[in-house]
């Protein structure tokens, strides 16, 4: 039985990555020799990681050996390109070499064709699985300790990374592998579960030598064309300071709130059988125009197209040019809709995030809040989000129906500003009026002539704004 050859007598500064960027700010520096060792159940995801390591460092010039004693070539490669990482490609630059072994039970055969594969300058090299192997010597105690041995020394004398694949059975989350948990660099766990009859993947980052680990667990997914994304909004040490101040459009709610800033998080809440809250769109639009802001609307309830025919419906009853109306909107506003019941929590604010990160906005608003009403287990995925939107500089706005009032008034408790619609409805009438909860300020209240007045001056701030364009 033979062990490891030497490859080269001359050791270059190697670094690699996961293939994930956020992975690799979780784990820190790769820099061989380096051994990561992927756990999990079956269908967790630990070959399409494991391929992604193999993919992403071939892009860099860093010829990868991935050696499996299950995976079919054809049926991978065809999964990978799905993902947005053709293995052909790198494959055909003499970048990869897919190497598929029996599972049998000779582990000195498998050894020699590993050496013989790994002299010819791999700088990566995966095994998938290492469970087999380890089945095969677990009654020979003196063979075992020799094979573990040899990859301990594989990733040293090849100057690279090795990446190790090891199955967990359903329900275990204990490793049981011996020594080999102690000699690898990082342990990966990867896991999913069903929460709310929807799939959710966890990545438990259980070792990452020379990185402190503050967040030990972190959802991610696998997505067609972009590949496995993990999910690691930053947990923030400190709350962001207050940016700019602005002042509102409406003088009513000026002069009982004084000034707002552009990073404020505000709640509009609306009575259960208000559909849209136009009004609440009309003056943000006003106040985009007024201060040159970017305004990002994601709605859970409504199309794009429905929000901004609604916009337009509203102003062309005031005489205005649908053709200007809709030049003023679109500069100031970008739709988009989302089903949240599509997507687990994590995967929601994922979702939310790239698209913060693809509009650049300065304010962000949820729009039809009341479907994604957050439970006391989800509401702090909530703060880290407002938190972390707010460290960007970005403003948050939640517009909704108010239909749990313990709901409501947890999401408020953490808000800059909160603003209640209230209606009573008489015999010939309705009255409304607004409640405002500013943060540091006495609650005060806004009648429903006030409120129709808002209304009219965040109007006529876009009809000078149309009036300019015309």
């Amino acid at each position: 039985m033979q062990g490891v050859r030497h490859v080269s007598s001359h050791f270059e500064e190697k670094t690699f990555t996961t293939g994930i960027e956020s992975l690799d700010r979780l784990i820190g520096a790769i820099r061989a020799p380096y051994t990561i060792l992927v756990a999990g159940h079956p269908g967790a995801g630990k070959t399409t990681l494991a391929s992604t390591i193999c993919y992403h460092n071939a892009l860099k010039g860093r010829k990868c050996l991935y050696v499996t004693f299950y995976e079919d070539k054809d049926k991978l490669y065809s999964y990978m390109k799905k993902l947005g990482m053709p293995l052909s490609e790198v494959e055909s630059k003499g970048l990869m070499r897919f190497l598929k072994l029996p599972a049998i039970h000779d582990v000195d055969s498998v050894v020699d064709v590993l050496n013989k594969n790994v002299i010819e300058g791999f700088d990566l090299i995966v095994i998938d699985s290492i469970t087999v192997l380890l089945e095969a010597v677990k009654d020979h105690t003196e063979k075992r300790a020799w094979l573990l041995n040899y990859f301990y020394q594989l990733p040293i004398l090849v100057n690279g990374l090795l990446v190790l694949v090891s199955e967990l059975p359903f329900g275990e989350e204990r490793l049981g592998l011996g020594s080999i948990e102690f000699v690898v660099d990082a342990i990966l766990i990867l896991k999913h579960r069903v929460e709310d009859r929807l799939l959710l993947r966890l990545l438990e980052i259980r070792k990452a030598r020379g990185a402190p680990i503050h967040v030990a667990e972190v959802p991610f997914t696998i997505a067609e064309g972009r590949g496995l994304l993990v999910y690691t909004q930053p947990v923030l040490e400190e709350l962001p300071p207050e940016r700019e101040a602005i002042e509102l459009t409406c003088s009513a709610l000026r002069s009982r709130v004084g000034h707002v800033h552009k990073d404020f998080f505000i709640n509009i809440f609306y009575p259960p059988e208000t559909v849209y809250g136009e009004r609440a769109l009309i003056m943000l639009l006003a106040q985009a125009i007024k201060y040159n802001l970017k305004i990002l609307v994601v709605s859970y309830i409504s199309s794009p197209e429905l929000l901004r025919e609604l916009l337009l419906w509203i102003l062309e009853e005031r005489g205005l040019s649908r053709d200007v109306v809709e030049k003023v909107i679109d500069r100031y506003l970008v739709f988009r809709g989302i089903n949240p019941f599509a997507y687990n929590v994590h995967e929601l604010v994922m979702k939310e995030l790239a698209l913060v990160e693809e509009v650049k906005p300065d304010i962000v608003v949820f729009h039809g809040v009341q479907v994604v009403e957050v439970p006391i287990y989800h509401f702090k995925e909530l703060y880290k989000q407002v938190l972390y939107l707010k460290s960007r500089g970005i403003g948050i706005v939640r517009v909704g129906s108010c239909i749990n009032d313990v709901v409501c008034d947890s999401v408020a408790s953490i808000a800059d500003l909160t603003l209640k619609v209230k209606r009573e409805y008489r015999e010939k009438h309705v009255d409304t009026r607004v409640i405002v909860l500013r943060r540091f300020h006495p609650p005060s209240i806004i009648t429903g002539e006030e409120d129709l007045e808002c209304f009219e001056e965040n109007i006529n701030t876009i009809v000078q704004e149309v009036s300019k364009q015309a």
